[in-house]
């Protein structure tokens, strides 16, 4: 899924904080604080709100009942960043006028944009009853909503607003997101389709048409949602400003890494442009004489050096699943590790381990990008490591004000961020060749066997039967547990080409809404293959489903944006993988991961390839045997599986990056060293 509070929009059209040159010429008040507050208000008009905030406050002190007063000094206050007195007078104007839109908009926008929604949506619901709710107050209330994961009750509210403005895109995009959430993900992708018809360069809507469209496996208007892509961008790249939307939904679409990196340099301008306009402070200058603590630390040897990783996944989630016992093995006398986290606390043991694995663990969730970025660099944060790109729940922005001398990109989003504030990006030599450099925005640096670390400690549970798995018990099972997003039409096509060839086998997906499973047996169905012989499987814990893999024969990975963790997972359960490497980094990972456990044979470069093995592995039993055996037998001794042999790589390249920043260096390719 996109990240639904990063697409928001950082404002809603249409409302608009107080501005003096719209105010009533005479409000109730004393004509001394009518004089005063006019003062104020020709000052703000002149756009010199540092000397107006003094008048309006005094103003609101000689009248304290007049809530326009109050108003008007929110609105300074704001302009000036001075966020909890702008919040306080706001609050102030709408108590003393609880049937005033103005008031109440400026009170829940203000709370909306610092992270405190629940209050937000209070205010909105506290509005006199008697006063009308136009179109941006039904705006506001959705997007607050969202903000709060009550998908419902948001489709709802910007239903109400296209009832008063039917053509208004914003509500549709807003809607659009709203139905994904609640996984009516086909009736998402028309929302998105009629945008794109209202405005062709809405290039977001076209992007999240494609992408819901594939998540619903519904692939009929596959080249026109393209199409409308393609134009969209075009139309769209070069503005002075562009709509909020997520890379990360290309990367399923195709194989275009070249694409993908014109995408994503337009979003990364956006939130940089965003993130500095909103600061009350600077990029330091990138030398060491921008980070003086940082600097000072590293030249006098004091101390370990200071790296920061931000995430909203700290929780049971791959993320963490992939990266806890690095962060725990790590040299304590080299480095101190501070995670920065704005997501859930779910109260796993994960998140425990994860807490107890590092030196400081900071709550994030209540800072805005300012404070966060503010955080980080009063901690004197040498490295500072960004684990969510453009996924759920990203802060990409945080990294656009420059808290730290050296920002990297790693492990959780498989592309580049097309950034000018992410200097490199950790890779790979199969992953992220130096060869295609030109496809990101980041300089590559190369660990030297695999770029994804892994937990020795997790479970290997004991499988149980076919039968508990509604699988046939003499059936080959080609698996795939992959989203439904990443099964593109010529994916399931060359699955089903695969079935028809192997009689006897059945295909097991991960698609446990009823809806596309229905859709998946009717394409199934038109390709000549019997609904039966695709099973799907539910969702279940991690501990079940690494249990249930190994009942697979075969897993068959999806193309373009192919298996990551699910990769992992299943060679650590003795499942083999058939992967088709592409150009794209979404497109390599399987590929770097069977390298890793020494069955590079199983990353094939065609389509072609891809189902002759399949089939000649189903056919060849003795060999498929011996593939799974060595994955069985050798688990412990496989390179991927080397936490140890990882961390200590991974750390030498944290200390690299930072050593070349403190002798004066600027970003450079860093290939790889030799494996240990």
């Amino acid at each position: 899924m996109p990240a639904t509070a990063q697409i928001l929009s950082a404002h809603l059209k249409g409302l608009r904080f107080p501005s003096p040159g719209q105010q009533p010429a005479a409000p109730a008040g004393s004509a001394a604080a009518q004089q005063v507050w006019r003062q104020g208000v020709d000052l703000a008009r002149a756009g010199r709100d540092d000397k107006a905030l003094p008048l309006l406050v005094r103003a609101t002190q000689m009248a304290p009942g007049v809530a326009l007063y109050w108003l008007n000094r929110s609105g300074a206050e704001r302009r000036l960043r001075h966020t909890g007195e702008a919040i306080n007078s706001a609050r102030r104007a709408f108590a003393l006028e609880p049937a005033n839109p103005l008031a109440c908009q400026l009170l829940a926008e203000l709370l909306r944009l610092n992270n405190r929604d629940a209050e937000a949506l209070q205010a909105l619901r506290t509005l006199a009853p008697e006063t009308p709710r136009d179109a941006q107050h039904w705006l506001l209330q959705g997007s607050v909503l969202m903000a709060l994961r009550e998908w419902q009750d948001a489709a709802l509210a910007f239903l109400q607003v296209l009832q008063q403005r039917p053509a208004d895109t914003e509500s549709y995009m807003q809607l659009g997101f709203a139905l994904a959430n609640l996984r009516r993900f086909g009736e998402a992708a028309e929302c998105f389709r009629t945008v794109t018809l209202l405005d062709p360069s809405a290039f977001g809507a076209a992007v999240y048409a494609a992408h819901y469209a594939a998540w619903s496996c519904d692939w009929s208007q596959g080249s026109e949602d393209h199409q409308r892509m393609v134009q969209a961008l075009a139309l769209q790249e070069g503005r002075a400003e562009t709509p909020a939307f997520s890379p990360f939904c290309l990367l399923s679409i195709d194989d275009d890494a070249a694409f993908h990196l014109r995408a994503a340099r337009m979003e990364a301008t956006r939130i940089a442009r965003t993130a500095r306009d909103n600061a009350d402070w600077t990029a330091p200058d990138p030398g060491p004489a921008g980070y003086p603590l940082v600097a000072q630390a590293l030249a006098q040897g004091q101390g370990r050096i200071r790296v920061g990783f931000v995430s909203a996944d700290f929780r049971t989630h791959a993320t963490s699943m992939l990266l806890v016992q690095t962060l725990e093995r790590l040299d304590r006398s080299r480095f101190e590790l501070t995670l920065y986290s704005h997501g859930p606390d779910d109260k796993s043991a994960l998140r425990a381990r994860m807490v107890a694995a590092v030196d400081h663990f900071v709550d994030c969730s209540t800072m805005n990008t300012t404070e966060q970025a503010a955080r980080v660099r009063a901690d004197g944060i040498a490295l500072l490591v960004d684990m969510s790109g453009y996924t759920q729940s990203s802060r990409l922005s945080v990294f656009a004000l420059r808290p730290a001398p050296v920002q990297a990109l790693w492990l959780a989003y498989p592309s580049t961020t097309g950034s000018d504030f992410i200097d490199y990006l950790i890779g790979d030599p199969l992953l992220t060749p130096l060869a295609h450099a030109g496809d990101f925005s980041e300089k590559l640096v190369q660990l030297p066997l695999c770029y994804e670390p892994t937990d020795e400690q997790r479970e290997h549970p004991e499988p149980p039967d076919r039968a508990h798995c509604g699988l046939p018990d003499d059936a080959f099972v080609y698996a795939c547990f992959n989203q439904s997003y990443k099964i593109t039409e010529e994916v399931f096509s060359r699955w089903c080409r695969i079935l028809h060839q192997v009689p006897g086998s059945v295909l097991w997906l991960l698609v446990p809404q009823p809806e596309i499973q229905a859709a998946l047996h009717q394409r199934a169905a038109e390709r000549g293959i019997a609904p039966e012989r695709v099973i799907f499987a539910p969702f279940v814990t991690p501990s079940q489903h690494l249990a249930r893999l190994p009942q697979a024969d075969l897993f068959l990975d999806t193309f373009p944006y192919g298996a990551h963790t699910t990769c992992s997972d299943a060679l650590w359960m003795g499942l083999p993988v058939l992967t088709q490497t592409g150009r794209s980094f979404s497109a390599r990972v399987a590929g770097s991961l069977l390298n890793a456990v020494g069955l590079p044979e199983l990353a094939v470069e065609s389509a072609e390839d891809y189902e002759t093995l399949a089939v000649r592995l189903a056919q060849d039993r003795e060999a498929l045997t011996d593939i799974r055996d060595h994955l069985w037998d050798n688990r412990r001794d496989l390179p991927l599986f080397d936490n140890q042999r990882f961390s200590a790589e991974f750390g030498a390249v944290l200390e690299r990056l930072v050593a070349h920043w403190a002798a004066g260096g600027t970003p450079q390719a860093m290939p790889a060293d030799p494996p240990n």
